[in-house]
C-alpha cells in the first residue's frame, strides 16, 4: 500500500521520466515513450494542491513541468515537417490541400492538354521556383572532408578510455579553440580532416590512456546576398556548407525574366565563378557549383536571348540560348528529336524586318539544314512524319495471319496466300475482295477475286497482281458479310460527284447475306451472288428479278424490271449480265418452301412426341397418326397451344400490368389527397401476381366436338402444343372463400353446392361475378331465372368454380376484375401443361 506522503513523489518520478524518454526519444523505443507520455499527462491532469505544495517543498514545480509535457511531442506525434520551400503562391496553411489535391491537378492539366493547343513553357525555371518559409541556415546536411573551419564552427569531443567525457567547443574570434588540459588549439582556415588529425596527435601525445571521437557540430552560419532577377532579392543567413544552388533553393529560385546560363558568384567586387544552371538540369554537371563564403553575393542577370521548340521533340518548350546556336543544337537542347520526326519537314518562325512573322522551311537531314543559325525569338516545329504507310499490302478478314506485307514491284495474292493453309476454316473461296486506292488522290477501287480459281491455278487471271496500299479481305461463310462491307460502301458512296453514279449494288432475297456491295469492275450478275456468300437451298433458280434505274433523263429516273434465268447466267458466261451502278438483284424462294413443320403432342395420347406434318394438315389427322386417345384421356379439359396467340397475349398481360400500375398510382393519390381510406394491399398483391404470370397462347377449343366431325377441325401451325390430361373427377373451388379446396364430382350438386361444401364465400367476395373455368379452358357465367333469380350452370367433372374479389368498393381500380380473371386462366392452363 502506497502512503498519502509518498504518492506525490511517485507521480512526480513518473513525470520526469517521460518528460526525460521524450526528449531522446530518437533512443527510445517510440511506443514505450509514448504510453509513458500518455501516463504522465493523466498524472498532471489529477494533480490537487496538496501534491503541488508537496513536489514544490522537494524542489520542483509540477505547473511548469507539466505545460513541458504537453508541448513535448514525438516524431509519431509531430506533423509532417514543413517543407523549407513550398510552391511559389501557396501558404504553408495550405500545404495539405494542395498535397491533397496534387493529383487531380496533375490529371486535370493532362486532360486540358488533349483540349487545349500547347502553349510553350522557359525550361529550367520551375526547378527553383518556390516559395522560402524560413532563413535559418540548414545545418542537417553533411560535412565534407574538405570543409574549411572558421569561427562559429562547433568542435564534438567524447573521451573514452582513461577518461569519459564530452565537450562541445567553439571556434573563437581568434581561430582556436579552448581545449581542455591542453590549452588552445588555433583550428581557423584548417581543413576539417587535418583538424582532425591534429587533435588526435595532440591527445595521443598528451593524456596517455585516453581516446577520442572527433566530429563537427553546430557550424557557423554565413550570410549572403541574392541579387539581380532572384525571386526574393535580399540578404540570407545560411549554413557555411552551401553553394550557388542551395542559396537560389533556399531563396526561392529565380524571377520569370532571369538567366539560368550565367549566374554570377561575386566575391569582394570581383566575379570568381560563374554558373550554367543548364550544365546542372541537362548534364548533371555540379562542377561549377562553388561553395559560397560569407558576405558573397549571388548576381542574376536578365535574360538576353530565347528561341522556341515545339513539335516531334522530346522535350518541347522556351530555352536560353548561350552564344552562336544552330537547328540542331536548339533540338539537342529539348532532348533530341522523336522517332515520329520528319526530318525533312521543319520550320523556323521568325520575325522579318518588315515586322511582320516569316517561315524559313529547313531539312535537317541535310548538313545546312541542321547548321542554320537560330535569332532570338524564333520557333522552331518539327513536323511529324505522316502516319500513312506506303509500300505495304494488306491483308485482313478470315486469314491465319493478317498483317502488313512489303510490297514490291511484280507481288501478286499468291505470293501472300501461299496456299488454302493460309485460310482459316469456312473461308469463301468463290469471294475475295481488294480495296485499292488509284493514284493520285486515292480513289477507293474495288477489285472481285476468286480465290477459288485463283489456288487451283497460280498462273491464272485471277491471280491479280498488287498496287501499293492495296488491302485483301478475305471473307467467311458466316452472314454478316455485308456489315463488314458498310464502311467501304459509305466511302464509294462518298466519293461520288454529280453525273458520277456511286459504284454499289444490292441484292435482297434468299442469299446468305443480303444487302449493299461493292460493284467492281466488270461485275456480273453470279458474282455479285458470290459476293453475297451464296444462295440459300430454298433459292428459286430458275428466274431472278434485276431492278435497274435509269438516269439518262435529267427530268427524272427511270425504272426497268428484267427477269433473268439464273440457270442459264450460271451455265453460260454470255446469259450472265453485267451490273451497273445501283442495280437491284431480288432471288425469290422455291413456291411452297418451307422449313419442317410440327406439332406436339403430349398427355393420354397413345404414341406422344413430337411430329412433322405438310401445310394444311390439322389436328384430326396428326392425332390418328399418334394412334389417337387412350382410354384414360380427359378429351374435354383439352390444352391446346400456339405461339403467335402466345405473342398476342403476352402484348395483352403487358398493357393490363401498365393498366393496374396506373390505378394503383391513381387510387394512392385519392387517397393521399381526399383522405379516404382506400385499401391497394389487394392490388398491390395482384400486380404481383400479374407480374409473375407467363402468356400461354391458349386456344380453347372442344376436341370431342372436333374428333366426332360435329365441329371444323383445327389446321396446324408450326409449334403448336397439344396436352390432354388424364381424366379428372375433381371440382375445384378457388377465389373468395373460406377454404379454397377440390371436390369429388357429383350429378347431384349445383354451383352454390360446391360453394358451401368449401366453408361459402368470405366478406370480399362478389357473388354476383362468381364463374366457372370449363376444363377446355372456356368460362362460363351463371344464368338467372325465375322471380328469385336463382343461379344455375352445368357443372362437369375438371371445372374450377371462381369466386372473385369485391371491386366496386374500390371504384379507383377498374381493371382487377379483368386481371383477376386473366390471372386464373393462366394459372389453370400452365398448371394442366406443367403435370406433364
Amino acid at each position: 500500500m502506497v502512503s498519502r506522503k509518498t504518492f506525490p513523489f511517485l507521480l512526480l518520478s513518473t513525470i520526469l521520466w517521460a518528460f526525460s524518454a521524450g526528449s531522446g526519444a530518437q533512443n527510445t523505443n517510440v511506443g514505450d515513450v509514448q504510453d509513458s507520455l500518455q501516463e504522465a499527462r493523466q498524472v498532471c491532469s489529477s494533480l490537487t494542491a496538496e501534491n503541488k505544495q508537496l513536489a514544490k517543498v522537494a524542489g520542483y514545480d509540477l505547473d511548469k513541468l507539466c505545460s513541458g509535457l504537453h508541448s513535448l511531442k514525438l516524431t509519431d506525434e509531430t506533423d509532417d515537417e514543413q517543407p523549407v520551400v513550398l510552391p511559389r503562391g501557396q501558404k504553408s496553411s495550405e500545404l495539405d490541400d494542395s498535397q491533397m489535391s496534387e493529383e487531380p491537378h496533375k490529371s486535370q492539366q493532362s486532360d486540358e492538354k488533349k483540349i487545349v493547343p500547347r502553349e510553350l513553357t522557359p525550361f529550367g525555371y520551375d526547378l527553383f521556383a518556390g516559395e522560402p518559409t524560413s532563413f535559418q541556415p540548414a545545418a542537417s546536411a553533411p560535412v565534407s572532408p574538405s570543409y574549411m573551419l572558421g569561427p562559429g564552427d562547433t568542435i564534438e569531443l567524447r573521451f573514452y578510455g582513461k577518461l569519459n567525457e564530452s565537450y562541445d567547443l567553439e571556434i573563437n574570434r581568434a581561430g582556436s579553440i579552448d581545449f581542455p588540459q591542453l590549452g588552445p588549439i588555433t583550428l581557423a582556415g584548417m581543413p576539417f580532416s587535418d583538424a582532425q588529425k591534429l587533435l588526435q596527435k595532440r591527445i595521443s601525445k598528451e593524456m596517455i590512456g585516453v581516446e577520442a571521437s572527433i566530429s563537427l557540430g553546430q557550424l557557423r552560419s554565413i550570410q549572403v546576398f541574392m541579387l539581380g532577377e532572384a525571386y526574393k532579392p535580399g540578404t540570407y543567413t545560411i549554413s557555411a556548407l552551401s553553394t550557388i544552388t542551395n542559396a537560389l533553393f533556399l531563396s526561392g529560385g529565380v524571377s520569370d525574366i532571369a538567366s539560368l546560363r550565367s549566374i554570377q558568384l561575386k566575391r569582394a567586387g570581383s566575379v570568381v565563378a560563374t554558373l550554367d544552371l543548364y550544365d546542372l538540369l541537362l548534364r548533371g554537371d555540379t562542377s561549377k557549383d562553388a561553395q559560397l563564403q560569407s558576405g558573397d553575393a549571388i548576381y542574376i542577370p536578365t535574360v538576353k536571348t530565347t528561341a522556341a521548340v515545339d513539335g516531334e521533340v522530346r522535350r518541347p518548350a522556351i530555352y536560353e540560348l548561350k552564344g552562336h546556336v544552330t537547328a540542331e543544337q536548339l533540338a539537342e537542347l529539348a532532348g533530341g528529336l522523336l522517332p515520329t520526326a520528319f526530318h525533312k519537314r521543319a520550320r523556323i518562325h521568325r520575325v522579318g524586318t518588315s515586322g511582320f512573322m516569316t517561315v524559313l522551311d529547313i531539312d535537317l537531314s541535310t548538313e545546312k539544314g541542321r547548321k542554320t543559325q537560330i535569332k532570338s525569338g524564333d520557333r522552331l516545329m518539327v513536323d511529324a512524319a505522316v502516319e500513312q504507310q506506303e509500300s505495304i499490302v494488306r491483308v485482313s478478314g478470315h486469314v491465319h495471319h493478317p498483317g502488313e506485307f512489303l510490297w514490291r514491284d511484280g507481288l501478286r495474292i499468291s505470293d501472300v496466300l501461299t496456299s488454302v493453309n493460309s485460310l482459316k476454316k469456312e473461308a469463301d473461296l468463290d469471294f475475295a475482295l481488294i480495296r485499292r486506292e488509284m493514284p493520285p488522290v486515292g480513289k477507293i477501287e474495288p477489285i472481285f477475286v476468286d480465290l477459288r480459281a485463283l489456288l487451283a491455278d497460280p498462273k491464272s487471271s485471277a491471280n491479280i497482281p498488287f498496287f501499293p496500299r492495296d488491302e485483301l479481305i478475305v471473307f467467311s461463310n458466316q452472314p454478316n458479310r455485308a456489315e463488314t462491307l458498310e464502311q467501304l460502301v459509305e466511302a464509294l458512296k462518298q466519293q461520288s460527284r454529280s453525273g458520277e453514279m456511286a459504284r454499289v449494288a444490292s441484292i435482297a432475297g434468299t442469299v446468305r447475306s443480303p444487302g449493299e456491295y461493292p460493284l467492281t469492275q466488270g461485275m456480273t450478275l453470279t458474282q455479285l451472288i458470290a459476293a453475297a456468300g451464296g444462295l440459300k437451298e430454298e433459292a428459286y433458280t430458275q428466274v431472278v428479278e434485276l431492278s435497274r434505274q435509269d438516269f439518262s433523263d435529267v427530268e427524272g429516273a427511270v425504272s426497268d424490271h428484267r427477269r433473268i434465268a439464273l440457270a442459264d447466267a450460271i451455265n453460260d458466261p454470255k446469259l450472265d449480265p453485267m451490273l451497273q451502278p445501283y442495280d437491284v438483284v431480288a432471288v425469290r424462294t422455291i413456291p411452297e418452301f418451307r422449313e419442317s413443320l410440327s406439332v406436339k403432342l403430349q398427355g393420354e395420347v397413345r404414341f406422344p412426341g413430337t411430329y412433322a406434318f405438310k401445310r394444311g394438315e390439322t389436328l384430326t389427322q396428326v392425332l390418328e397418326r399418334a394412334g389417337g386417345l387412350t382410354a384414360m384421356a380427359h378429351a374435354s379439359a383439352a390444352v391446346f397451344t400456339r405461339e403467335d396467340l402466345r405473342e398476342q397475349e403476352a402484348k395483352q398481360l403487358e398493357d393490363l400490368r401498365k393498366r393496374l400500375r396506373a390505378d394503383l398510382a391513381t387510387a394512392g393519390l385519392e387517397q393521399a389527397n381526399e383522405g379516404e381510406s382506400v385499401d391497394i394491399d389487394d392490388g398491390k398483391k395482384l400486380l404481383s401476381e400479374l407480374e409473375s404470370s407467363q402468356a400461354l397462347g391458349r386456344l380453347v377449343l372442344d376436341l370431342p366436338s372436333i374428333l366426332d366431325g360435329s365441329l371444323e377441325d383445327v389446321t396446324l401451325k408450326n409449334g403448336d402444343l397439344l396436352v390432354i390430361p388424364e381424366y379428372h373427377q375433381e371440382i375445384a373451388v378457388i377465389g373468395e372463400i373460406q377454404h379454397p379446396s377440390s371436390h369429388l364430382f357429383n350429378r347431384k350438386y349445383t354451383l352454390q353446392d360446391y360453394i358451401d361444401l368449401s366453408g361459402g364465400t368470405n366478406n370480399r367476395a362478389d357473388k354476383k361475378r362468381i364463374y366457372v373455368v370449363k376444363a377446355d379452358g372456356s368460362v362460363a357465367l351463371p344464368g338467372r331465372s325465375g322471380w328469385f333469380k336463382r343461379r344455375y350452370v352445368s357443372i362437369d367433372p375438371g371445372d374450377t368454380i371462381i369466386v372473385p374479389l369485391d371491386i366496386d368498393r374500390r371504384r379507383a381500380l377498374t381493371v382487377w376484375s379483368e386481371a383477376s380473371t386473366i390471372i386464373y386462366q393462366l394459372a389453370l392452363g400452365a398448371a394442366a401443361i406443367n403435370s406433364f
